[in-house]
């Protein structure tokens, strides 16, 4: 019967069988073992690093701070703005708590959560038509990350290339200066307001521009079907008048 090493001591396995010459090259999978090497025990210690703690903005340290302070003076503390906060746990019934030293506590991967997931969920319930605008997503203009979120439409950029991204990035920008996210929320969609209805009266001055100089608007789909469709209709007319 052949000796079977444990999945974790593998490598140190193989490193004395190279040592002792009794076999002559590597594995495949050894020089990256030899990097990462299988840990001796199978349970998974908590996080430690502080890698997943959650994002927080200024704003929103603030008002972590205020309500911890409410909580400490036993006082009731409101959030700023409308919109509600980041999703509570929910109660755990009590034939979930029974029986705690019994169960096997699986360690599961923290949620992720961002700022602006919040603000961004609230735009596009307002605004859902948005979300059907084509978008392209090839960088033309060099680096997208530097941006001035001081300003809405950003420099080098058309109206027509504003998206609820930049809203909320902008109403985000506003919230970091101390206005409330409701505050961001009317300023920062207000403008947004303004650069659409000038975009759509471009578009409508540009075609009718066009028009006064002899441009023919084409036909739509469904124009161009039902002028088939009449076609068709005469052709079948005339060839059941010969019969």
């Amino acid at each position: 019967m052949a000796f079977k090493s444990p999945p974790a001591k593998v490598h140190s396995y193989v490193t004395k069988l190279l040592k002792a010459n009794l076999i002559k090259t590597p594995p495949v999978w050894y020089p990256a073992a030899s990097l990462a090497p299988p840990s001796p025990t199978f349970v998974r210690e908590g996080d430690v690093s502080g890698a997943n703690r959650q994002a927080e903005l200024p704003f929103e340290t603030e008002e972590r701070l205020q309500k911890e302070k409410a909580e400490a003076a036993g006082t009731s503390y409101t959030p700023r703005g409308n919109s509600a906060s980041a999703p509570s746990s929910s109660i755990v019934p009590r034939s979930a708590r029974t029986n705690k030293h019994l169960r096997w506590k699986s360690l599961r991967p923290k949620n992720l959560y961002y700022p602006e997931d919040r603000l961004r969920r609230r735009f596009y319930e307002d605004h859902p038509w948005e979300l059907r605008r084509p978008r392209c997503l090839i960088e033309t203009t060099g680096d997208g990350t530097r941006r001035d979120w001081s300003k809405l439409l950003q420099e080098g950029r058309s109206i027509s290339d504003l998206t609820g991204e930049d809203v909320i990035q902008y109403q985000m920008y506003l919230m970091s200066t101390g206005k409330s996210e409701r505050e961001a929320y009317h300023i920062a969609t207000e403008e947004f307001y303004k650069h659409r209805a000038q975009e759509e009266s471009e578009a409508r001055v540009a075609k009718a521009q066009a028009m006064a100089f002899g441009l023919r608007p084409r036909r739509s789909f469904v124009m161009n079907g039902l002028k088939r469709e009449e076609e068709a209709l005469r052709e079948a007319e005339k060839s059941a008048s010969r019969f």
